[in-house]
């Protein structure tokens, strides 16, 4: 997705794409969230639910690590 597959490096114009994107979600749930009560209520709340649970998250966090590694390396031939 953000790896330019003419050249194989890094597409710089992908990696701005997605961080706008992110940004403008971002920020299209904080004005949601702040119409009624704090911008940042969302966060917090995902934030406590991933207290709640961080054994579940460290390990999704570790397969989808390593899910995108592996994918990386098979897409560029190492693999």
């Amino acid at each position: 997705m953000i790896r330019d597959p003419i050249f194989g490096g890094i597409d710089w114009d992908a990696v701005r794409q997605l961080a706008f994107s992110l940004g403008f979600v971002l920020l299209f749930i904080s004005l949601g969230a702040s119409t009624s009560g704090h911008w940042y209520d969302p966060y917090v709340r995902a934030w406590e639910y991933i207290q709640a649970h961080m054994p579940y998250f460290i390990g999704l966090s570790m397969i989808l690590l390593l899910a995108g590694f592996y994918w990386a390396q098979f897409e560029s031939g190492r693999l």
